[in-house]
């Protein structure tokens, strides 16, 4: 009789759309994998696409790989449920197409995962951005401080940081009834909340830690993809109506007073997403005449008034708001030469 073939460890799934420029430095990172483990690779094309088929073709030979296609792409909620579906692990790690993971990634990730103990695992990502003016006056800076704030997140607040780097066993990924997929955005942290109310210990782990590849590189980038995180929120609220806070007190001080009001005043004039991309793109022309310190401060509140804005007027059918990944996935082709659309 023939030895039954042992079930793997853990399986890596990984959402791609239109990721043919993204996946050729993923697959070689998780090729590069050191496991003593059995272990396998769960890629999930969402929606047909002939440039993302070439470069899975082409993954290193002794890469555990299987490949889900989706008939129609309907986000990426849908297909980590697929890709959860098709895992065989005991362990699921979501890693996104555009992080690239160090060799020690799937060992580190089963080490938490020993015990019985249910427990969630969040490896924060880190922003790389190429040089210009909106990556010296905010992008860089804004990632550490957002990196600084996931390692510092206290135990009840670490759900709010489930996003693109994470693990949770299978089947208490299935308890909970995996991923939510009427979110476009912000689905990764619903379920993070979901899992910390099932009594799931949360944790980040500062040695997981990924370079991100598909952060935003300009300032219409950013400031459009706030208004639909923003726009996100409403639906939360109607998810999880226990989550909305009441207002928050008047600021105290002239300054932040000030602030606020400039917030709110330009908040009123990004009714859609459409705006918030216009104001995007006058804030990027402003960042090459700007010293570096105010075209900061500019950027940031731009990003914040964008928010707002999302939250007051966004909508929750979140399908329209897939447009916004679309138009970065463009930008991406375009700055590494892929193919385009």
């Amino acid at each position: 009789m023939e030895p039954r073939e042992q079930a793997p460890a853990a399986t890596v799934v990984v959402p791609t759309h239109r990721g043919a420029h993204r996946l050729p430095l993923l697959l070689d990172a998780l090729a590069a994998q050191r496991v003593d483990e059995p272990w396998e690779v769960v890629v999930v094309v969402d929606g047909p696409d002939a440039a993302t088929d070439a470069a899975l073709a082409h993954a290193p030979r002794e890469l555990p790989l299987v490949v889900v296609h989706r008939a129609a792409s309907t986000g990426v909620a849908a297909a980590l449920n697929a890709g959860t579906e098709a895992a065989r692990g005991r362990v699921v790690i979501r890693c996104d197409d555009d992080l690239t993971p160090a060799p020690d990634m799937v060992r580190r990730h089963l080490a938490h995962h020993v015990g019985d103990e249910p427990v969630g695992v969040v490896g924060p990502t880190r922003d790389v951005l190429p040089d210009g003016p909106y990556a010296r006056a905010y992008g860089r800076a804004a990632t550490e401080r957002s990196v600084a704030g996931v390692l510092a997140a206290p135990e009840a607040e670490v759900w709010r940081h489930w996003a693109a780097h994470t693990s949770v066993r299978r089947d208490v990924l299935e308890a909970v009834g995996g991923y939510d997929a009427d979110f476009s955005y912000r689905e990764d942290s619903e379920l993070g909340l979901r899992l910390h109310r099932h009594g799931v210990r949360l944790v980040v782990d500062p040695d997981l830690v990924l370079p991100h590849r598909g952060a935003p590189a300009d300032a219409r980038t950013k400031v459009a993809r706030a208004w639909v995180s923003g726009a996100s929120e409403v639906l939360f609220a109607q998810r999880h109506p226990d989550t909305v806070t009441a207002a928050p007190p008047r600021p105290h001080g002239a300054a932040a007073r000030a602030w606020s009001g400039a917030v709110g005043a330009l908040a009123a004039t990004m009714p859609t997403h459409a705006s918030a991309a216009r104001l995007g793109s006058v804030v990027d022309r402003l960042l090459t005449v700007l010293p570096t310190r105010p075209a900061g401060r500019v950027v940031a509140l731009a990003v914040e008034a964008a928010a707002r804005a999302g939250r007051r007027h966004g909508s929750p059918q979140q399908r329209a708001y897939r447009a916004q990944k679309d138009v970065e996935l463009e930008g991406e082709a375009r700055r590494a030469g892929g193919p385009q659309r």
